[in-house]
């Protein structure tokens, strides 16, 4: 009963609806429903067919470059807009983009930067004739390398300007002695950077350092007239020099990058035989014998020989300490002594202070005149140890360790000649010996 009452209820409220509609005729009562005619508001009208509008042409706007773009950075919303891309001084192409965290304010960038584009545009309109003939021809000689007349302009006026702020060579090279001195390096090797450095700017003196290319420095080295490795040793100090200024902002890059180096020919090192070594150390004084000792058998660096002394013998261990100070390659290292090196030493034992004593070197000079030893080969007595300690033990490792080098290829490239064991063994046996209170060398 209660859900009929509720329908009733539902009906009569749509019927109330339908009669206060303008529009709408209310249902006729039932003795009407029974005529042959409709009722004019039961008609439908007809309903009218839709005429198809005409196609309309819709014009999308291509996007400007400089339309600003959503990109988003860590999670957060922002506005970028692309600035198009160029080359730097380092020949590499990059992209120039600012980015905006509003929408307005991304959108008044590229508004300006659209108005400074049309005003650029404009003004190559007013280029007269000379001038925009130029910068056609240099377009076409441009164009096989795939740059643009702004580039290349861009680049030289940027090295004019590193030009303008760089130093001369001879400024650059007292800088840098100045530097290496303030540095405690060694005394021998800031004189050799001196001479060498010296002669090159004498050569380029009033030069902006900047301004040299590698062709130019390749041919200063070669009109040097020195042998490869006197020429490779004049490139290694400029190469320092011009790393010097590259770091101080004076020049873009190295040019001596580009320059090779010369090519050393593989001459074999110069040794002394057995029986020079022999009569080198009968004819030497108390001053140079242990200095040619250690030069023979231990094969230290004549700088190393002029920095060492007595304290660094280790008598008890048989070992010759040389201190990373007065090492080459600033790393302490121990070179083992053989026994006949101690037979020449004992005398010495209860010796200290430096081992070579002023004038040594011009007394060294004599004895090796006095031994017969006109021709004197270059670091004879260190190259004369590696080659006889590698013929007669046969252990390159070992060997590069007591040299101080990192790699035994070293020992094979520069110190080492080839001798026979035999030889190496009569090297290996030479001792002292006195007769009749005179100090005689025998091969033992």
């Amino acid at each position: 009963m209660l859900q009929r009452k509720l329908r009733q209820q539902e009906e009569q409220a749509r019927l109330d609806a339908i009669r206060k509609r303008p529009d709408v005729t209310p249902e006729a009562p039932a003795q009407e429903a029974a005529s042959p005619l409709p009722s004019v508001s039961m008609i439908e009208p007809e309903t009218t067919p839709a005429i198809p509008k005409p196609t309309q042409r819709i014009t999308v706007r291509k996007r400007d470059r400089l339309d600003p773009r959503k990109v988003r950075v860590n999670g957060k919303l922002f506005w970028q807009v692309d600035l198009g891309s160029e080359v730097h001084s380092d020949g590499k192409r990059y992209r120039k983009r600012r980015t905006f965290a509003s929408v307005q304010d991304a959108e008044e960038f590229a508004r300006l930067k659209r108005i400074e584009r049309t005003n650029k545009g404009t003004a190559s309109l007013l280029l007269d004739d000379r001038l925009r003939g130029e910068a056609v021809e240099a377009d076409r000689l441009l164009k096989p390398y795939g740059v643009s007349i702004l580039e290349v302009a861009r680049q030289y006026v940027q090295r004019r300007e590193l030009v303008t702020k760089s130093e001369t060579v001879s400024k650059a090279v007292a800088s840098f002695l100045t530097a290496k001195a303030h540095d405690g390096l060694r005394a021998r090797y800031l004189e050799d950077l001196r001479y060498r450095l010296n002669h090159f700017s004498e050569s380029f003196s009033e030069r902006k350092i900047a301004d040299l290319t590698a062709s130019e420095l390749d041919q200063w080295l070669r009109g040097l007239r020195h042998s490869p490795a006197s020429r490779n040793l004049f490139r290694q100090r400029c190469y320092a020099l011009f790393e010097f200024a590259r770091l101080r902002g004076w020049i873009p890059a190295n040019p001596l990058k580009d320059v090779q180096k010369a090519k050393v020919t593989g001459k074999p090192p110069g040794i002394l035989s057995p029986e020079q070594a022999a009569r080198l150390l009968e004819a030497a004084s108390e001053e140079t014998l242990p200095i040619f000792a250690l030069g023979l058998f231990a094969g230290l660096r004549s700088a190393e020989l002029a920095r060492v002394q007595w304290h660094h013998i280790r008598w008890t261990e048989g070992l010759v300490e040389i201190p990373a100070r007065s090492s080459k390659t600033a790393s302490r290292r121990l070179v083992t002594m053989q026994p006949n090196l101690l037979e020449w030493l004992q005398p010495y034992r209860d010796k200290y202070g430096p081992i070579c004593l002023p004038g040594y070197y011009k007394q060294m000079v004599e004895d090796r005149c006095k031994a017969g030893i006109n021709d004197w080969p270059s670091n004879a007595m260190r190259h004369s140890f590696a080659s006889y300690h590698l013929a007669a033990f046969r252990d390159a490792p070992a060997l590069s360790l007591e040299l101080g080098h990192t790699t035994p290829q070293v020992v094979f490239q520069h110190y080492r000649e080839v001798v026979a064991p035999s030889e190496a063994e009569r090297f290996w046996r030479i001792v002292p010996a006195i007769e009749a209170g005179h100090k005689l060398t025998i091969v033992a």
